[in-house]
């Protein structure tokens, strides 16, 4: 019996994907920026992305990292808007642009640009989570 690879559970070969040195590097380097639990995104990628996807995710985010200008201060790379939704698509355009939007909100409502921050990274968290 003939069985085809895309039907197989993928899941333990995509652990050993993110468990190279090269992806640990980059896996901590996403939890320190997030806050969030090595665990919980490992499981988020393992479940939403493919292995191709995996493999190239230390190149997508060293090349984010070589776009980032340290003048630029606006909320979108106050939260690696870029990083998230197109090099490593945690989330959806849309989430990610609700996120910057609330956030805008609270600002121009007269909360302070860092508290806001904490927040939307609060729910780009609870994104990510869930």
């Amino acid at each position: 019996m003939v069985t085809f690879l895309y039907e197989k559970d993928l899941r333990e070969m995509k652990l050993i994907i993110l468990s190279s040195p090269l992806h640990e590097i980059t896996m901590a380097a996403l939890c320190e920026r997030y806050g969030i639990r090595r665990q919980i995104l490992r499981r988020k990628m393992i479940n939403t992305f493919d292995m191709s996807l995996l493999e190239n995710i230390p190149a997508r985010y060293e090349v984010w990292e070589k776009e980032q200008s340290e003048n630029e201060s606006s909320i979108e790379s106050e939260f690696g808007a870029t990083l998230i939704t197109r090099q490593i698509p945690l989330l959806t355009e849309d989430e990610m642009n609700r996120i910057i939007q609330q956030t805008k909100e609270k600002i121009s409502a007269g909360m302070g640009k860092s508290q806001a921050i904490d927040e939307g990274m609060t729910m780009i968290r609870e994104v990510i989570s869930s």
